[in-house]
């Protein structure tokens, strides 16, 4: 039997996207289907549809009182290392990869039960605690940005994020009508989606096409208008990020794909939950190296709006590339699978 591969992910596209990524990028390589695993929940795997790998999604205890959580439900925790370890004991599993977050934890004990290679890919500049609590057994984690924070720091290896290399942009036709796109991430944002409405009652507006992702049961007003267009949710980003000039959206996950295309983008950090460091300090480096501009509140907003769309009239928007990782991470599990 073949040496196999499982991807531990759940919950967003910011934690189950790379994981996507990466297996397209193993099957580049020559790796069979069949060797490759995912664990993750049902909200995840919506993201992992017609890849043609062996994907379970047992129940994974999450703790939502941080590491009290885990120490108070250590027999739950048992339970869901105990069903995972016998989904896989018999696959031959040589490597182990988790994104983060709840599932860290078990993955990180199940590929010490399985003798297998642990590895921890974080997509974000301040760790979670998940990939916190996990960083002792890992034999590398994988970076997005340099000088990650809130994790071990002698196991890191700067790679870059890793992106869905397929996407492309659209050319940039300076005196053409500027279409500007909308998006909260994975699971929407109600604050992105009121400014939208802010912007679309604006005198801005009248400049400017607006493509907009809501998100999955977002409340949103149903707007009928000329110039906009809205959509819940898209499993493909390709024909979207073609048809934008601007991207408004969160400082996630997402943001890193737009910096791979060189679309400039303005970010909204989240502002609350554990989520907000993270997310703020992704904003301040997007924003440090040039990769995009962060905003606190819609004046802010509109006014970089009208600065980036001045510079793309002028042909003076001069956006850096960014280092991506899918490559190099992808080259380091195959050589311990083969």
């Amino acid at each position: 039997m073949n040496k196999r591969v499982c991807f531990f992910c759940v919950g967003t596209g910011g934690h189950v996207l790379p994981v996507r990524n990466l297996i397209k990028e193993l099957k580049e390589l020559g790796i069979n289907n069949q060797d490759i695993f995912v664990i993750c929940d049902n909200r995840g795997r919506q993201y992992l549809d017609n890849l043609d790998v062996s994907i379970h999604t047992p129940e994974i205890f999450a703790s939502k009182k941080g590491v009290v959580g885990y120490i108070f439900n250590i027999f739950t925790i048992s339970r869901s290392i105990r069903e995972v370890t016998k989904i896989l004991k018999d696959q031959n599993i040589s490597v182990v990869l988790t994104t983060g977050a709840y599932i860290a934890p078990v993955a990180a004990i199940v590929s010490k039960i399985l003798k297998a290679k642990f590895f921890i890919q974080e997509q974000n500049i301040y760790a979670g605690l998940g990939n916190k609590m996990s960083a002792i057994f890992a034999k590398t984690i994988f970076t997005s940005f340099e000088n990650t924070q809130n994790i071990n720091k002698s196991k890191l290896k700067h790679t870059g994020p890793v992106v869905n290399t397929t996407l492309e942009r659209k050319y940039i036709e300076p005196l053409g009508v500027q279409t500007i796109g909308f998006v909260g991430g994975s699971q929407g944002s109600e604050e992105i989606n009121d400014y939208v409405e802010q912007f679309l009652n604006s005198e801005a507006s009248s400049e400017f096409n607006v493509l907009h992702i809501t998100g999955k049961a977002k409340n949103t007003n149903k707007l009928e208008l000329q110039n906009y267009k809205s959509y819940e949710f898209l499993n493909d980003m390709d024909d979207f990020y073609k048809n934008i000039d601007i991207l408004v959206g969160r400082a996630g996950g997402g943001s890193l794909e737009a910096a791979y295309l060189g679309i400039p983008q303005i970010v909204v950090p989240y502002k609350h939950g554990t989520t907000s460091s993270h997310q703020d300090l992704n904003a301040r480096y997007l924003e440090n190296n040039k990769f995009g501009f962060k905003v606190n509140s819609f004046d802010e907003l509109l006014s970089k709006v009208s600065e980036i769309s001045v510079k793309i009239k002028s042909n003076n928007l001069d956006i850096p590339k960014i280092v991506i990782g899918n490559q190099s991470i992808a080259e380091e599990i195959y050589e311990y699978i083969n």
